[in-house]
């Protein structure tokens, strides 16, 4: 059931239509060189990473169609999610669903070379439980090839050392909050000095200037689901990965907390190890019995539900506005 529905996913990656960012990938395969005529100087068009031009220059190499790229770039996704699926979640189809909920739309039709290097680095995370810091950070230098996102996880392997107890994660929450409202203008400063270096000016424009701040609904959803993760700690700490696991979705949270003032900024740098939630509510699941696991598993179903329909409203809706300006442009 899990391959079936993954290579469903797939299918519908390589052949949708009309989705924001489509046009850029496709656009950027199309003036791709072959690998024999690529060279260090090639700029990619569209995107930064000459990494994610590469696999482009490669796929060409086997037939040169744009929807052949996205389906194929699609399907590598896709198989990554398989093998972080079967080798960290206790109960696949589970984690998947949250996944599709959650992560899939903005990642895989829409943000594709984000979804390569996230899967890449999950799926690192047992380099991290076995102290490989050598082999972790070539999985994310490689990683970096495809998004430069990926630097996020850098500091990652020396958090992922610790078991935080319960007090460190409960008071961490409300000390992040207050240090986020009192120090606004310094980390706006300070997000704005490395923005060029660091390649996310994009991200800090004023249009992504947040009116929210803590007011962020994802906010309070991810301190609910790492609140209880750690509460349940007793039922379920016996997976060999739960601790990593929270030390991640932790980390992702602390980030999300932290920049709230930038949507963009704040929801794409936490979104790499937010994805540990994939595996949190399999294992949430089983530290309930009977009646209460079946009705935890009604209130995840409704909730992923209205995650996914809300995702998608919002990509039509940048569709439609996409569709606007193409016909103002004719």
């Amino acid at each position: 059931m899990l391959i079936f529905t993954l290579g469903i996913l797939t299918f519908m990656i390589g052949f949708r239509d009309n989705w924001p960012d489509e046009i850029v990938y496709q656009g950027a395969f199309e003036r791709a060189p072959y690998p024999w005529d690529f060279r260090l100087d090639t700029e990619p068009w569209g995107y930064a990473e000459k990494g994610y031009l590469f696999l482009a220059s490669l796929i060409k190499t086997i037939y040169n169609d744009s929807r052949f790229y996205l389906f194929i770039m699609g399907g590598i996704s896709m198989f990554l999610l398989y093998k972080n699926l079967t080798k960290y979640c206790v109960v696949p189809l589970i984690g998947l669903a949250d996944y599709i909920a959650r992560f899939l739309l903005n990642r895989d039709f829409i943000q594709m070379r984000s979804s390569l290097a996230i899967l890449m680095i999950v799926l690192a995370m047992d380099l991290v439980k076995q102290k490989k810091m050598w082999q972790y950070f070539m999985v994310i230098f490689v990683a970096y090839q495809f998004h430069h996102m990926a630097l996020i996880g850098l500091p990652f392997y020396f958090i992922g050392q610790f078991k935080f107890n319960h007090k460190w994660i409960y008071l961490s929450i409300p000390i992040t909050m207050l240090l986020s409202a009192f120090l606004t203008s310094g980390i706006a400063d300070t997000v704005e000095i490395y923005s060029s270096d660091l390649k996310y000016e994009t991200y800090v424009t004023q249009e992504y200037e947040s009116s929210r701040g803590l007011g962020n609904p994802m906010i309070w959803f991810q301190i609910a689901v790492l609140f209880a993760f750690t509460y349940f700690e007793d039922n379920i700490k016996n997976n060999q990965y739960y601790y990593i696991i929270r030390s991640g979705y932790f980390y992702s949270t602390l980030i999300l907390i932290f920049f709230n003032q930038y949507t963009a900024l704040s929801g794409r740098t936490s979104t790499m190890f937010a994805t540990y939630e994939m595996f949190i509510f399999p294992l949430l699941a089983k530290a309930f019995y009977k009646k209460t696991q079946a009705a935890f598993l009604i209130i995840m179903g409704i909730g992923l539900l209205y995650f996914f329909t809300a995702k998608y409203t919002e990509a039509r809706d940048m569709m439609a506005g996409q569709q606007v300006l193409i016909e103002i442009h004719k």
